[in-house]
């Protein structure tokens, strides 16, 4: 299969990268950070994409790549909207015209956070401009891809990132640095390793699976829990939290507080199960240390 992967320089579209290469052509493209071998590609480029698809004329697109700084997305909403709408958007009508898949990760910020879990079917309520533009994506994949697309939609990721965007990594960084690290300790979710999210992407390819699903880690958890988790595994002076209540940490964008997703039907397909936190602090460490030593 000849996939076009979309963001490839990101912690997913690394952990992608490394998936799909075994067994499948992979063609990576990245924005800023163009690794060798990359293609060049700015999804809020909307003819830029669109020319893109025509030259590489692929079967299978990973819509990895996205504006996720979710404060940021509040003040370049314009920019915002390119990239988790429109380009997503054109990549659709590509597969649209040519008979193409097309994957979009999505976000469990779609919903607002007042039930106790939400299912693929359950009414979304995007709080922030952020989760209206992932949700406006998922509904451009739905309406021009109907029996060629899956939405998948996750939850706080974290993994190997050679750019170190993720929270684990933020929070490493800032502590070895002396940093104290604000975190809400309100703030619910499921830590998502990256890897675990790239094997259940290829299974639910290579399987002809369509539609949503909802794929996240096994654990709910506050910040400020995973932040003490995360200091336990990489040795950290935990004295460095400070956590608080988000109404005092001064966030542009509103937030959904507690967001469970049920991965019922992931495991129905017959995914394998995600590891849970502490399998996936080791794994990072473990690649944390094996890079400090090359």
């Amino acid at each position: 299969m000849r996939c076009l992967l979309i963001g490839a320089s990101g912690q997913l579209g690394r952990a992608l990268h490394a998936v799909f290469s075994s067994g499948h052509e992979v063609i990576a493209t990245a924005h800023r950070h163009v690794g060798p071998g990359y293609l060049r590609l700015d999804l809020g480029d909307v003819q830029g994409t669109r020319r893109l698809l025509r030259e590489i004329n692929p079967d299978l697109v990973l819509i990895a790549g996205a504006m996720c700084a979710v404060d940021r997305c509040e003040s370049e909403r314009d920019l915002c909207r390119r990239v988790n709408v429109d380009g997503p958007r054109a990549v659709a009508e590509y597969g649209h015209e040519r008979g193409a898949r097309v994957v979009y990760f999505s976000t469990d910020h779609v919903f607002d956070g007042t039930r106790e879990a939400y299912g693929e079917t359950d009414a979304i309520r995007p709080l922030s401009f952020y989760a209206a533009s992932k949700a406006e994506g998922e509904g451009a994949l739905r309406q021009l891809l109907s029996d060629r697309h899956l939405v998948i939609r996750t939850s706080w990721l974290y993994g190997p990132d050679a750019r170190r965007m993720n929270f684990a990594l933020r929070c490493v960084d800032s502590i070895r640095a002396g940093r104290s690290v604000p975190v809400p300790e309100d703030q619910w979710g499921s830590p998502t390793y990256t890897e675990d999210l790239a094997q259940a992407t290829r299974f639910l390819v290579e399987h002809g699976y369509i539609g949503t699903f909802h794929a996240t880690g096994p654990e709910f958890v506050d910040r400020a829990s995973l932040t003490l988790r995360i200091c336990a595994h990489f040795g950290l002076d935990q004295g460095c939290i400070v956590a608080k209540p988000t109404s005092e940490l001064a966030q542009a964008a509103p937030r959904p507080l507690r967001v469970r997703l049920d991965c019922a039907k992931l495991r129905e397909a017959g995914v394998s199960p995600f590891r849970g936190i502490d399998r996936g602090l080791e794994a990072l460490a473990a690649f944390e240390a094996l890079v400090s030593k090359r």
